[in-house]
């Protein structure tokens, strides 16, 4: 029976075709892919032709595939994490139900190029989705030689038309899956850069070590002087301290003279109580002798009275009592003599009275006085008492300070020494934290090299897409005049471009659909752009000739005009997602 069975043709026959097709219903790009891989209308034939064979087992080729995919556990976790196998076995269904169409057009393309953007949003790796397309194909394949193996030409035709076609649809699928992921890694790294140039820390850091260098300087001397003054006050308490030694020494010497002129006080004072005591038996004596003289003159006017009555009675007497007379009237006399002394020793008295009285007053008074300094000079003797102990805590204290004062002048050159110690860390620091800028600034132009090679595989980059690179773009230069102020990058004048010549102005005047010129956002945007180019080239200038607080000016307005065309970028971004979404 073996001589009646068909044989196949040779291999080379089957791939021995011209590079074309005879399909139209697609773009250039698609016919050109279709032609290379000779996809004609012959081959869509032969797939529709074996609809008829491998629609009956529909159901176990899906089966069997997911079978095998759930199978492999990093294959199962993203189908966990993104779906349910029930739901992809309904995809997969329609998918198979396309392609036994064998439609070559727009619609039957876009399918394709959705699946590869689901694929790159899930993270599938081109290897796993390429290695399931083969276990794909292989069951269908097997199907159907199974079921034409008793006609090899018709077979051999058959599985390569599959083959063809599930290769197209690798092929676009592949495509967009790596494109997407050639973005994904693209903006990847522009984020990475975008916030690489926000990263102004090593500014702060650099400048931060600075002040702190000189606030260490600014402690070194501060320390040098407190130390002086430290020392200066230990001196002055030193001689404080031997002053109020000397205070002390007087204190007391003065203390035995004030008690000695307390005891010559007291002393005089017990004199003025004898004197007064005098002075009082004297008044007591004046009064005695003052009795005395009233009964003298009362003697006196009593014989005066007599020698009267005598003189009288003796003139009565006439002749005879002529005698009598004589006495009589030396007896008057010698009365009113007596009386007249009487007068006078009366008038001393009473001076003497008078005197004694003011002496009397006058040591009473001399008395008090004596009490009374008595008194202080006892209230001084306590108060210098209180003064020696005083100034004896004084002199502890200063002795106390003294001491203290030596050891705040070991602290203070402890305090210069480690602050020595701090400002050989803060220059060191500030060289690792320049070295750590040069480092960052390094590897940002080495990531920008790494973003910029994507440029040169072809990627694909639609409105949005360019808006996110020109943002990039855009913080970059600005990064790069930042780290010219640091003195980390040379930036020239002549090398900041013009505002219609970067990739954003670039865009900005090409070719633009309706929806973006018109939003407001895109009509804000040149005047802050064309702003953010100017700053640049001012600050790159006025650096160039040594004019840092202008160039530094001149990058603070850079940033303010930046932050508004980031923003207004930002808008656009959001409003072609939201279009892009819709």
């Amino acid at each position: 029976m073996n001589i009646f069975r068909k044989k196949t043709k040779s291999w080379s026959e089957y791939m021995d075709h011209p590079r074309s097709t005879d399909l139209s219903e697609a773009s250039d790009v698609i016919i050109e892919r279709l032609a290379f891989m000779g996809i004609t209308q012959e081959t869509l034939t032969y797939i529709k032709q074996s609809a008829h064979l491998l629609s009956p087992y529909k159901s176990d080729i899906i089966d069997q595939f997911y079978r095998s995919i759930t199978s492999v556990e990093h294959l199962r976790q993203i189908i966990d994490q993104h779906s349910r196998v029930d739901r992809l076995k309904v995809t997969m269904e329609k998918y198979l139900e396309q392609f036994l169409q064998a439609e070559v057009h727009h619609e039957y393309v876009m399918t394709r190029v959705i699946i590869g953007h689901v694929h790159s949003r899930i993270h599938l790796t081109a290897e796993h989705f390429i290695s399931a397309h083969h276990l794909l194909i292989q069951i269908m394949t097997s199907i159907l030689m199974e079921n034409l193996h008793n006609d090899p030409d018709r077979m051999m035709k058959t599985v390569l038309a599959v083959q063809k076609l599930a290769a197209f649809d690798q092929q676009l699928i592949v495509e967009v899956y790596m494109e997407e992921t050639f973005k994904s890694f693209l903006f990847g790294v522009s984020d990475m850069l975008n916030h690489m140039t926000q990263l102004d820390t090593t500014g702060q850091l650099i400048k931060g070590m600075e002040k702190q260098i000189e606030e260490s300087h600014s402690v070194s001397a501060a320390a040098e002087e407190m130390s002086a003054s430290i020392q200066e006050v230990a001196d002055h308490a030193l001689t404080v301290a031997e002053g109020t030694d000397d205070a002390v020494e007087t204190a007391e010497r003065s203390k035995h003279v004030i008690n000695k002129a307390l005891g010559d006080i007291q002393q005089v004072g017990r004199v003025y109580d004898e004197i007064m005591e005098q002075v009082q038996r004297l008044n007591q004596e004046i009064e005695h002798t003052q009795e005395v003289v009233n009964i003298i003159k009362d003697i006196a006017d009593q014989t005066n009275l007599l020698a009267l009555n005598a003189s009288i009675e003796a003139a009565r007497a006439g002749e005879q009592g002529r005698g009598f007379s004589i006495v009589a009237s030396e007896v008057r006399k010698l009365a009113e003599h007596t009386k007249e002394q009487i007068s006078r020793i009366t008038t001393s008295i009473a001076s003497l009275q008078h005197v004694s009285s003011q002496v009397t007053q006058q040591i009473g008074d001399t008395g008090k006085l004596v009490e009374q300094s008595a008194n202080e000079a006892h209230n001084a003797d306590e108060a210098l008492k209180k003064i020696v102990a005083t100034i004896q805590e004084i002199n502890q204290a200063t002795t106390q300070i003294a001491a203290m004062a030596e050891e705040q002048t070991s602290s203070v050159i402890d305090i210069a020494s480690r602050n020595s110690v701090i400002l050989d860390l803060s220059t060191h620091s500030q060289t690792i934290a320049r070295q750590t800028a040069e480092t960052v600034l390094e590897l940002s132009k080495r990531i920008d090299d790494y973003r910029r090679t994507f440029f040169t595989i072809n990627v694909k980059l639609d409105y949005k897409d360019t808006i996110r690179v020109a943002k990039t773009d855009h913080l970059l230069w600005k990064w790069k005049v930042y780290n010219m102020l640091l003195g980390l990058d040379s930036v020239t004048a002549g090398q900041v471009s013009s505002h219609e010549e970067c990739r954003l102005g670039l865009w900005y005047d090409g070719e633009l659909p309706s929806q973006i010129q018109g939003h407001p956002a895109f009509q804000q945007l040149k005047a802050p752009h064309k702003a953010v180019h100017d700053c640049a080239k001012l600050a790159a200038q006025k650096y160039e000739e040594g004019n840092i607080a202008e160039a530094y000016a001149a990058f603070e307005q850079l940033q303010e005009q930046s932050g508004l065309v980031i923003a207004l970028l930002t808008q656009l971004e959001a409003e072609l997602s939201l279009s892009t979404r819709g």
